[in-house]
């Protein structure tokens, strides 16, 4: 199965949204934790808007000429006035040649986006396209939507700017047999397990394309605060009953980043 995953930084503001696939080379991943990496009990904002877009940065940018363009960004951002949640920006921890960084832009709702795209697109887009001058380049096919429709809240929904946290999205597919019951099923059996050990150090988000998806049945992304919690996650969740039904159930794709937020 092709995966799909994308984060919009600056220069994703420029142009409206398309639609593009990447090849997954992980396994099936693990969903956080049966015990002792659990959530909070809220679930996500049901208006929020996540936009995503793959950017390649030049082979000369230094850490700091890189930081120097969010700071830049960030200022354009406030100029524009727009409603904006919040971005992050996110970097594979695995081999991939479609992009360097991934970037992602929060959003309250729809009109929000909209609002503020068609704005950087009269007003700005030329002068910071000039203004990176190749520093970084993308796609601008591959920008992409998405909605959270259901989930767990956690610290990383609060996480100040400049904080970190990891980002684990699973593409997946369900195995024959099996369908959107079959997770409606496993849903509540794992949101007990998290009610029966409550922490913030997780959440989960499951994130619905604005867009024709093909090539996965649904997306489920998981958020831990830090590596300790990502790595208590694994191993409660490894050979548990909630793993057997899980992998029973679907057929998995994992891309695992490592995010910072750049905007709150």
């Amino acid at each position: 199965m092709n995966k799909l995953l994308i984060a919009l930084f600056a220069v994703a503001l420029l142009s409206g949204c398309g639609q593009s696939e990447q090849a997954a080379e992980a396994p099936a991943a693990p969903k956080a934790s049966e015990a002792g990496v659990t959530a909070a009990p809220s679930a996500p904002p049901s208006d929020l808007v996540v936009d995503y877009v793959w950017n390649n940065v030049g082979p000369d940018v230094t850490d700091e000429q890189f930081a120097d363009i969010v700071a830049r960004w960030n200022a354009r951002i406030d100029a524009g006035g727009y409603d904006m949640v919040g971005a992050n920006v996110l970097r594979p921890q695995f081999e991939t040649d479609d992009y360097d960084v991934i970037w992602v832009l929060l959003w309250p709702s729809m009109e929000a986006r909209e609002s503020a795209w068609a704005h950087w697109n009269a007003n700005q887009v030329e002068d910071w396209t000039a203004e990176l001058d190749g520093a970084l380049s993308y796609d601008a096919e591959n920008v992409y939507s998405f909605s959270p429709s259901a989930g767990r809240e956690s610290d990383v929904s609060t996480m100040p700017e400049g904080g970190t946290f990891i980002p684990s999205f699973d593409f997946c597919n369900f195995n024959e047999g099996y369908d959107q019951a079959s997770l409606d099923g496993f849903r509540a059996d794992y949101d007990a397990s998290l009610d029966a050990d409550p922490s913030s150090d997780y959440g989960y988000w499951l994130m619905e394309p604005q867009f024709e998806l093909e090539d996965a049945d649904f997306v489920w992304l998981d958020l831990f605060t830090d590596e300790a919690a990502a790595q208590s996650g694994a191993d409660n969740w490894n050979g548990s009953a909630l793993q057997a039904q899980w992998n029973e159930m679907v057929s998995c794709q994992n891309f695992t980043f490592a995010a910072t937020a750049i905007r709150r």
